[in-house]
C-alpha cells in the first residue's frame, strides 16, 4: 500500500488527473451499466416468460377445443334416443366391428352415430359398451387392448358421468371414456369409450415445442401425465414438479436434474386438463445474453471515449501548470525576466498574474537591497532599523511565506501567517475594540504557534457560542489571559497540558473562561495578583503575569465602569481557571456609542 501511494504521489499531475478521472468514470459507468443491464435483462426475461405463457395458453386453447369437440360428440352419442334404446334393450347387439348391418337397423344407425364421432386421423377406435351386453366397436385395428379398455371403463364408472382420460403410453394411446346414463332416471346404462392417438396430440404441440425449445405435458384432472412430448429424453426423469402445480394457471422456477426450467401451466375450465410447458431458463435468457454482449461492447466504447476525453482535459489543465512550474524554475535560477501569460480569466490566469506581480516586487526589493549594500554596513543597519515599519515586516513575512509554500513547508507557512496576523493585531490594528470572532482568530494563531513549539506537550480547544461572535470587547483581553496561561501554566509544567477556552451567555452576561491544567498559582501569589492596585515598579515584580493581569483589570474597569469583573481560581500542580464576565447590556451600549480607538491604550 505504501509503495502504491508513493508511486501515485510521484506521478505527474496529468497522469494523476487522468487515472482519477478514469477510475471514477469507470466505477460509475460499470455500476450504471450493471444496474441497467440487470433491469433490462429482467424486463426482457419477464417479457419472454409472458410470451411463453401466451404460447402455452394458445396450445391449451387448441387442445381444449379438440377435447371439447370429442366430449361434445360423446355427449351427443350418449344422449341419442337410439343409443338409449339400445342400452335398455333386452336384445342388444354384440358387435366387434366386422358385421354387416342393415342401413335402417338400430345397429346400423348406432354405427353411423359412432362414425360421426370417429376420425381415423386422431382416433384408433371408438366403442359403446352396455351393461345389458351391448357392444358396438368401430376401429382401424381389429384387435383392442382389453385391459386398457377395462381400466378406462372403470375410471368412467367412478367419475359419475364425467369424461375421464387414461394414458396408455405403451400403446401410444390415450383412452377417453364416459359413463352413459338414462336421460330420465339417470340410471347407468353403459360406457362410451374411444382411444386417441398420442402421436396426433404431439403434432398439435410441435409448434409450441419448437418455438420455445420446451417440453410439453398434458395432465388429467388428477394431475396424472396423459401426454409427454419429451419422448426418449431423460432430462426430465424427475417428475416431482407435478405436485407443485396448484390453481388454474401460473408459472414456477425449478431445477430438475441439475438444469433450470421455467414451468408454465394452464388448466382448462371445461375439460379440467392441464397443459404444462417446461421451458429451459437458458432459452428465456437467450435475448438477455444478446443484450449482455451489446452492453459489454458499449462499455468498451465508452471507456475508450472516456480515456480520450480525460486525456484532453488533463492536458488542458496541466499544460498551464507546467508552464508555471518551468517559469518558477527559471526564476529560482535567477531569471527575473520570466513572465506568464495573463490573458486567461480563470484561476490559472489569476495565479499567473499574482506570479508576475510577485516577481516584479521581488525584483524591486532586490534592487533596493543592492543599493543599500553600497552604503556602509553599520550605517545601513542603523538606517534599516530606523526605516523599518510594519508594512515592510508584513511584506517580508509574505515573502517568507511564499518561499516556504514553494518548498512545500506548510507548517512554516502556517507559522508565518499566524505571526503576521498577531503583528497586525498588535501593531497595525489601531482599534481598541474588536469583535469576539476577531479576538478568537488572534487566539487561534497564537495557540497554533505555541502548539507547534511545544509539540505533543500542549493541546488546546476553543468552544464559544456563535451568538457572541459579533460582540465587541477590548482588543487582546482574552488573548492576554491565554498567553498568561501558556507562559506560566504550561511552560513550567513537566507533564502534557491542556488549555480550554469557552464562551457562553448566562442570564444576560457573556462569560468567558480560560482554564489550564498547568503548574497553577500559589494562594499567596494569587492573592497579591487580585489585590494589586498599582502597576508594579520593582524589577522583581514586573513579571509577565503581573503586567497582563494588571492591564486586563484596568481595561475592564475603564471600558465597563466596574460592571465587568474577572475572577481567578488556582491550585498548584493542578491548574488555573480565569473567568471573565461582561454584561451584554453594557457591551451593547458601548457598541452603539462607538468607543474611540484612542480611548483605550
Amino acid at each position: 500500500m505504501k509503495k502504491l501511494k508513493k508511486w501515485f504521489l510521484n506521478l505527474s499531475i496529468q497522469r494523476k488527473y487522468l487515472y482519477c478521472t478514469l477510475g471514477i468514470t469507470l466505477v460509475v459507468l460499470l455500476a450504471t451499466s450493471f444496474f441497467q443491464f440487470m433491469s433490462a435483462s429482467e424486463i426482457v426475461t419477464e417479457q419472454t416468460v409472458k410470451q411463453s405463457a401466451g404460447v402455452i395458453n394458445e396450445l391449451s386453447v387448441n387442445l381444449d377445443h379438440y377435447f371439447d369437440m370429442v366430449e361434445n360428440s360423446f355427449e351427443y352419442i350418449a344422449n341419442n334416443s337410439i343409443v338409449q334404446a339400445e342400452l335398455e334393450s333386452d336384445e342388444p347387439y354384440k358387435s366387434d366391428g366386422s358385421e354387416l348391418y342393415s342401413y335402417y337397423s338400430r345397429a346400423g344407425q348406432i354405427r353411423r352415430l359412432l362414425l360421426q364421432g370417429y376420425t381415423s386421423i386422431y382416433m384408433n377406435d371408438i366403442q359403446l359398451y352396455g351393461y345389458n351386453g351391448a357392444n358396438h366397436l368401430l376401429s382401424n385395428d381389429r384387435g383392442i387392448n382389453e385391459e386398457s379398455s377395462e381400466i378406462s371403463c372403470t375410471m368412467a364408472e367412478n367419475a359419475n358421468g364425467r369424461c375421464v382420460y387414461y394414458n396408455a403410453a405403451d400403446e401410444n394411446l390415450i383412452y377417453m371414456a364416459k359413463q352413459i346414463k338414462d336421460v330420465l332416471t339417470m340410471e347407468p346404462l353403459g360406457v362410451l369409450r374411444a382411444s386417441i392417438k398420442i402421436s396426433y396430440l404431439k403434432k398439435m404441440t410441435l409448434t409450441a415445442q419448437e418455438s420455445l425449445f420446451a417440453h410439453i405435458f398434458l395432465l388429467d384432472q388428477d394431475n396424472n401425465i396423459l401426454l409427454e412430448s419429451v419422448g426418449e429424453n431423460k432430462d426430465l426423469k424427475d417428475q416431482k414438479w407435478v405436485d407443485q402445480i396448484n390453481g388454474n394457471s401460473g408459472n414456477l422456477r425449478l431445477n430438475l436434474d441439475g438444469k433450470a426450467y421455467n414451468l408454465v401451466y394452464q388448466t382448462s375450465s371445461d375439460t379440467g386438463l392441464t397443459v404444462v410447458g417446461m421451458i429451459p431458463t437458458s432459452f428465456l435468457q437467450k435475448t438477455a445474453r444478446e443484450l449482455e454482449k451489446t452492453t459489454v461492447l458499449l462499455i468498451g466504447i465508452s471507456i475508450l471515449l472516456c480515456v480520450f476525453l480525460a486525456n484532453i482535459m488533463a492536458r488542458g489543465i496541466t499544460r498551464p501548470i507546467e508552464r508555471t512550474s518551468n517559469a518558477m524554475k527559471k526564476f529560482a535560477k535567477g531569471d527575473f525576466s520570466v513572465r506568464l501569460p495573463e490573458e486567461r480569466t480563470d484561476e490559472i490566469g489569476a495565479m499567473n498574474s499574482v506570479f508576475n506581480q510577485t516577481i516584479e516586487k521581488i525584483e524591486k526589493l532586490l534592487k533596493q537591497i543592492v543599493e543599500m549594500e553600497m552604503v556602509n554596513k553599520d550605517i545601513e543597519f542603523q538606517a534599516l532599523q530606523a526605516q523599518i515599519n510594519p508594512h515592510f515586516l508584513y511584506n517580508v513575512l509574505d515573502t517568507i511565506n511564499w518561499m516556504a509554500r514553494k518548498k512545500g513547508e506548510e507548517n512554516i507557512c502556517r507559522m508565518v501567517t499566524a505571526i503576521s496576523n498577531l503583528m497586525r493585531a498588535s501593531i497595525s490594528n489601531k482599534r481598541s475594540m474588536v469583535r469576539v470572532k476577531e479576538e478568537l482568530k488572534y487566539i487561534e494563531d497564537y495557540l497554533f504557534i505555541q502548539e507547534t513549539r511545544y509539540g505533543d506537550k500542549f493541546t488546546s480547544y476553543i468552544e464559544v457560542d456563535e451568538e457572541l461572535n459579533e460582540l465587541e470587547i477590548p482588543k487582546m483581553v482574552i488573548q492576554t489571559l491565554v498567553e498568561n496561561a501558556v507562559v506560566h501554566g504550561v511552560e513550567n509544567a513537566t507533564w502534557d497540558c491542556f488549555l480550554y477556552i469557552s464562551g457562553e451567555v448566562q442570564d444576560g452576561i457573556a462569560v468567558f473562561k480560560v482554564k489550564d491544567d498547568g503548574v497553577g498559582i500559589s494562594a499567596e501569589k494569587l492573592k497579591n495578583l487580585m489585590n494589586m492596585e498599582e502597576e508594579p515598579e520593582h524589577k522583581a515584580e514586573r513579571t509577565h503575569t503581573n503586567l497582563g493581569i494588571y492591564a486586563v483589570q484596568k481595561r475592564l474597569e475603564y471600558v465597563y465602569h466596574g460592571k465587568a469583573k474577572m475572577t481567578i481560581t488556582s491550585e498548584q500542580e493542578k491548574g488555573t481557571l480565569v473567568v471573565l464576565e461582561i454584561p451584554l447590556k453594557k457591551a451593547k451600549e458601548i457598541m452603539e456609542n462607538g468607543t474611540s480607538g484612542n480611548d483605550i491604550g
